[in-house]
């Protein structure tokens, strides 16, 4: 991979949300300078000129600026003269769901081997690529290739809805080897109330509600449901991250582009800072769930209580 210095203007291009921000986190750790994060800002002339303008003030900055193609296009003059030039104060880097090969930024790009691509594994290769990140699993696996395809069977060769699911399952199995009823575990699971329901009273704050739907009627199973709210908390912290649909439901581990409409209020109202709390707690009660035995109902109910604290007290 090209040293960031090496271009002004960089650019990570894929389908998938979570292989771009892998090659993302890369170019980031290498930085050593502070790296500044906007999404489609309506003057990238702002951060053009930034990247002119030696400061005495500021170290040389990252920009990361994640936007869509047809942005791209509506700027792509501006971006290509800074493409042309020598780093002077910091880089640029792009983060897009696709760029055409024949475009001429993604051009100029790939000549100074600043185009990076996060290729996406064919439907022939899943099994081999699931089985290869496994292997990066301190825990271990058992049997990956089982799990690798149980995984493909319940989820489909999407990698963004498989890693998420990927994470569910790693986070059940508690710190022991991952296996295929683990994945079973978080990939299967039904309630008599909609789950909608719950995620939507637990991330409003309204914990009683949240726990009288635990119980009320059939129930709703812990893990399932502790599941969904690790999946919607996901999607509200992308709506915070990208204005594209698709990148965001892709990055909780869905398919398609969705209705997002609702969900960006709720992520606008909450805040990203929120979100990340409320998404750490409960990767502590999956952990907590997991060394309770039958106590997954009892971590709910605080899991909900500490989430009505932490929202209302904003």
């Amino acid at each position: 991979m090209v040293e960031l210095s090496q271009a002004r203007v960089h650019a990570v291009v894929g389908d998938s949300v979570r292989l771009r921000d892998e090659i993302l986190a890369t170019l980031t750790g290498a930085w050593n300078g502070p790296v500044k994060r906007v999404t489609e800002p309506a003057d990238p002339q702002r951060i053009l000129l930034d990247l002119d303008t030696p400061s005495f003030l500021e170290e040389p900055a990252l920009w990361v600026l994640r936007a869509d193609e047809k942005y791209l296009r509506k700027h792509q003059e501006a971006l290509l003269g800074a493409a042309a030039k020598e780093v002077a104060n910091g880089c640029l880097v792009l983060v897009v769901p696709g760029l055409e090969a024949k475009d001429k930024l993604a051009k100029a790009l790939a000549a100074r081997k600043a185009l990076h691509i996060a290729a996406v594994p064919g439907p022939k290769e899943i099994v081999e690529w699931l089985c290869a990140r496994l292997a990066a699993i301190p825990e271990g696996v058992e049997r990956p290739s089982s799990v690798a395809e149980e995984l493909v069977e319940h989820v489909g060769a999407e990698p963004d809805a498989l890693l998420a699911t990927l994470d569910l399952a790693v986070l059940y199995a508690g710190g022991q080897p991952l296996d295929v009823a683990a994945v079973r575990a978080v990939a299967n699971g039904t309630a008599e109330r909609p789950i909608y329901e719950f995620t939507g009273a637990f991330l409003e704050g309204n914990a009683r509600k949240a726990i009288d739907m635990i119980y009320a009627g059939g129930g709703i199973e812990p893990q399932p449901a502790l599941s969904a709210l690790v999946g919607e908390t996901r999607k509200l912290i992308a709506c915070c991250e990208t204005s594209d649909d698709g990148d965001a439901v892709a990055w909780a581990g869905g398919r398609g582009r969705g209705n997002l409409y609702y969900a960006r209020k709720r992520a606008r109202d909450l805040g990203r800072a929120t979100l990340l709390r409320l998404l750490q707690g409960m990767v502590l009660a999956q952990r907590q769930m997991r060394q309770s035995g039958n106590h997954g109902e009892l971590t709910l109910e605080l899991l909900a209580l500490n989430a009505q604290r932490v929202v209302r007290g904003r």
